[in-house]
């Protein structure tokens, strides 16, 4: 009589492990394109992921400066960015460090949730 509540222990424990592991994958990533002495960045979020247009995404520099993403292309409510969000750091960079903050929202959820990554 144990075999069976030990085996739905175990599966409801490796449930949640997956779970865990799926919401600590990454939902965001900065993809950078340097041209004519400018750093164009675009915030591009995985699959089954939307960027919330309304809180325009952050990324603070290790100088305190601020850059914005936003775009043009949202959807008719203007809730969601249909396109990546892009923002333009002068100068070339390889390599962007700061703090990225953003609302992000699963396809289909009404509540979304916000993101800080560190660069």
């Amino acid at each position: 009589m144990r075999w069976p509540v030990l085996a739905a222990v175990a599966v409801a424990f490796l449930a949640g492990g997956c779970r865990r592991a799926a919401e600590s994958a990454p939902v965001l990533h900065v993809a950078s394109e340097h041209s004519a002495g400018t750093t164009r960045l675009s915030l591009v979020a995985a699959p089954g992921i939307r960027i919330n247009a309304r809180v325009k995404p952050a990324l603070e520099l290790p100088d305190g400066t601020i850059l914005r993403f936003d775009s043009p292309y949202q959807t008719t409510d203007s809730s969601y960015f249909t396109r990546p969000p892009t923002a333009s750091l002068a100068g070339e960079r390889r390599r962007v460090e700061g703090t990225l903050r953003a609302s992000v929202c699963e396809t289909g959820a009404l509540v979304c949730r916000s993101v800080v990554l560190r660069l």
